[in-house]
């Protein structure tokens, strides 16, 4: 005896569907998943509620909001990007003032350098030159002045000047013309300078002024004789510059008379000087 399979008869069966045909290359083996890590957690805003966490669009998508959302805030960057001259104001106000310190330096130092020489040109005026033609003669101060400058090789008790050095002998002549010329009795400074600004120092040697000053004549010429070294080939071209003195010199005058005369005293104080050419 046969026997066959139960079958199901009712409801009947759904139709069997064919296989599609599989074009070449295509496949029907599935992918395999790849794991990722977590996502974030959401912080909790609440017993049993989690708030959701806005995901960060990349740069440059658009940006969709949901109903309710605020945007968020700008950062720095978005800010700079987009006022990028809003740090020239405060560094434009940092050179202001950096400059403004500078120039009140400056002027500071020129204010206080000006009234020191202010001050210093008060007591030591600067000096005026009177130019004396070679071998004339000029009155300053109630006194006539002569000036000569000779080349010497050797001096009597000094020892020979080294090949590039030259011994000068200067004369200084004087002449009072009335009883004030007298009373300038006081020695002259004298010194030889060059064109180029040099200055040479002479040392006085001799001089032939009465002692008193009762017996210096009205008229009568008075030499001072003085001697300096300059080097050899300036020696032709070194001029003698002569200061005479301001101060009196009178005959049993009392100490507080000779401040009283120096005090009502007009002319100038050693600014005045002749030069005389050769």
């Amino acid at each position: 005896m046969r026997t066959f399979p139960d079958e199901q008869v009712w409801p009947p069966k759904p139709p069997v569907e064919e296989p599609a045909e599989e074009s070449p290359g295509a496949s029907t083996q599935p992918f395999p998943s790849v794991p990722g890590p977590p996502l974030p957690r959401p912080p909790a805003t609440g017993a049993g509620t989690v708030a959701a966490t806005p995901v960060a669009a990349p740069t440059g998508a658009p940006r969709t909001e949901r109903p309710g959302e605020r945007p968020p805030p700008e950062t720095s960057a978005t800010t700079e990007e987009t006022s990028p001259t809003s740090s020239r104001p405060r560094s434009r106000r940092t050179v202001l003032r950096a400059g403004g310190a500078i120039v009140a330096v400056g002027l500071g130092l020129v204010v206080s350098a000006w009234s020191g020489y202010t001050v210093y040109r008060t007591g030591n005026p600067a000096d005026r030159i009177h130019t004396v033609a070679p071998g004339g003669a000029m009155t300053l101060m109630h006194v006539s002045w002569k000036a000569s400058v000779e080349q010497v090789d050797n001096l009597p008790g000094q020892k020979p000047l080294p090949a590039d050095r030259q011994w000068l002998k200067i004369k200084v002549t004087r002449t009072a013309l009335d009883a004030e010329g007298v009373s300038l009795r006081g020695e002259p400074q004298v010194e030889m300078r060059h064109s180029d600004g040099r200055v040479w120092k002479v040392l006085p040697e001799s001089n032939d002024l009465p002692e008193e000053a009762k017996d210096h004549r009205v008229g009568t010429a008075y030499s001072y004789n003085m001697v300096g070294v300059v080097p050899r080939k300036l020696a032709g071209q070194v001029e003698a510059y002569v200061r005479p003195a301001t101060y009196h010199v009178v005959e049993d005058e009392s100490v507080k008379d000779i401040f009283k005369n120096a005090a009502k005293q007009k002319d100038p104080v050693q600014d005045q000087v002749l030069r005389f050419r050769r």
